[in-house]
């Protein structure tokens, strides 16, 4: 057996209701302030990222080719 779906008769009443479009514009500015802090962080990290791989290593071994013994008997 289908079963249809059945609408309440109330359906017109909105709980939710801005008429000014105050809160559309509050979301919208605050979207775009955290999209620019997400830009600007995540610019960051990859500059970052970037001057990391091309600095190298601090701690760098050497070696020595002269033939000098430091060893004590």
């Amino acid at each position: 057996m289908i079963r249809s779906a059945v609408v309440p008769a109330e359906t017109t009443t909105q709980v939710f209701v801005d008429s000014t479009g105050r809160r559309k514009r509050l979301v919208a500015v605050l979207g775009f302030f955290l999209a620019l802090f997400a830009t600007v962080y995540m610019a960051v990290v990859g500059a970052s990222v970037i001057q990391a791989a091309d600095s190298g290593l601090s701690t760098k071994a050497t070696v020595s080719t002269s033939s000098s013994s430091s060893s004590s008997s």
